[in-house]
């Protein structure tokens, strides 16, 4: 099991990033180059919305697996490094429980909008949802693989 997610998951978060972003950008220069020289396109746009948003998600999970979100950790610092270790194990279990209680609304929303089609591609809207439902669940996964980290620090075994 931790085979297939040791490969699914850097996947989902490294390779599909990637590809979302080279469609955006190639989308982007369709877009500029009909914008210009021919006659404009609306799909070029919309794609690259869908696949902007899609960059978002899953490089909030990238982000998360690797520890390096934005973090004001000024007030944070001055604490004591026992005190700093028990807030953060705390925060990650906690942001982890939020992330994972956003799923069944995520499903409920994306059943609701798996009608709704966008304007030109005609995806259904069920598709970003999807999307940002899998980032939330990535996410929630790897605060909840750092947490042990930060417990063995305490007991004195790592930092």
């Amino acid at each position: 099991m931790y085979r297939l997610a040791g490969r699914v998951v850097p996947f989902l978060e490294e390779t599909c990033g990637v590809i979302a972003l080279a469609v955006m950008f190639l989308a982007i220069v369709v877009q500029v180059i009909f914008r210009y020289f021919f006659r404009p396109l609306i799909w070029p746009f919309e794609l690259s919305i869908f696949m902007y948003i899609c960059l978002i998600y899953l490089g909030a999970a990238l982000a998360a697996r690797n520890d390096s979100h934005v973090a004001f950790d000024v007030l944070f610092n001055l604490l004591p490094s026992r005190v700093q270790r028990i807030i953060s194990a705390c925060l990650r279990l906690v942001g982890a429980a939020l992330l994972v209680g956003l799923v069944p609304a995520g499903i409920q929303l994306m059943i609701q909008t798996h009608v709704i089609k966008s304007a030109s591609l005609r995806i259904p809207w069920s598709f970003l949802v999807l999307v940002y439902l899998i980032g939330m669940l990535l996410m929630a996964g790897h605060l909840v693989a750092w947490t042990p980290r930060d417990w063995r620090a305490l007991r004195g075994r790592e930092g």
